[in-house]
């Protein structure tokens, strides 16, 4: 007896046709990880390449002193915000607008690049990395000499002055009378137009003892105090053969370093730079905003809290 033949169902063309689609989606789908997978890989290594001298940085910073009280900032967020970040004396805000990255070159510094700590610390940075700079005083911004003037505490002014009748008319704006009080350009105290001759005028200022002026600004404003007390302690017309003498004190302290700012009797802006109670004097910053330069970030140590945003290779 023969054994019976098995039959075979024929495949369903339809059961073929969506294997082959999974598959075909299958590979392809791995195929696109693969190359996501790879453009990432090619991303990440441009965007992780260590900063080298010659970079062009493109970053975001913000500049205090020691303190935490900011003088500088690209952000301006950081402008706006004075009670989170606290401003130095000659902080100034600008427009809205100017708050943008700052472009540098790194490790580029000196006339055309920034001071030194600054573009030797990125170097070495990320995108996207964040890091603090301290700077020290000598790779950060340097003193001017001729920006430094010590006074006197305690110090002691003439009476009597002489003056032509221009510099007369330049220092007090004004023609001189004979016997006429005017006031002091600077000091603001009663000055006596004493004598008149040969195109010289001859002053005798005449501040009472006890008086306090304020030439350097007026300490007692609240919104924006500046300056300091001046107290007149004695006057004497008989003292230096007749010239007369004014002894002065300056109402300053050690607590006021870097903490009073005020304007020279020539008109330059200046910070109470140091105080040295022992020799009875201290010392004003000048600054020189219009060359860029600024008594009250020369000589100090600087921190820069730095956020890079992008680089260019060098």
């Amino acid at each position: 007896m023969g054994s019976e033949v098995e039959k075979k169902e024929p495949r369903d063309p339809k059961h073929l046709l969506m294997a082959l689609l999974v598959a075909l989606i299958v590979v392809s789908a791995g195929a696109v990880v693969y190359v996501l997978y790879t453009n990432s890989k090619a991303v990440d290594s441009s965007a992780s390449r260590a900063i080298i001298a010659g970079d062009t940085v493109s970053l975001n910073y913000i500049g205090k002193f020691l303190d935490g009280r900011v003088f500088d900032t690209s952000l301006w967020y950081v402008a706006q915000d004075d009670a989170f970040y606290p401003k130095s004396l000659t902080f100034s805000a600008r427009s809205n607008d100017s708050y943008k990255p700052l472009e540098m070159t790194a490790g580029n510094y000196g006339p055309g690049g920034t001071i030194k700590g600054f573009a030797l610390g990125v170097i070495g940075m990320r995108v996207g990395e964040q890091r603090t700079l301290v700077i020290s005083p000598e790779d950060a911004y340097p003193v001017s000499p001729e920006a430094i003037e010590t006074i006197n505490v305690t110090d002691r002014l003439p009476i009597t002055e002489v003056w032509t009748e221009q510099q007369f008319k330049d220092a007090f704006n004004t023609d001189p009378i004979p016997f006429a009080t005017v006031s002091h350009y600077f000091w603001k105290w009663p000055v006596l137009v004493a004598n008149i001759s040969g195109g010289y005028v001859t002053t005798q200022s005449q501040p009472p003892v006890g008086i306090s002026v304020y030439p350097f600004g007026d300490p007692n404003t609240a919104e924006k105090p500046t300056g300091w007390e001046v107290k007149v302690r004695s006057y004497d017309p008989t003292a230096n053969g007749g010239i007369g003498e004014i002894v002065i004190e300056h109402i300053v302290s050690a607590e006021d370093v870097y903490n009073v700012k005020g304007t020279d009797q020539d008109g330059t802006s200046f910070v109470l730079s140091s105080f040295d109670g022992a020799n009875g004097t201290f010392q004003i910053h000048k600054s020189d905003l219009a060359h860029g330069y600024n008594g009250e970030i020369s000589g100090r140590t600087l921190v820069f809290d730095v956020t890079i945003v992008k680089v260019t290779a060098g």
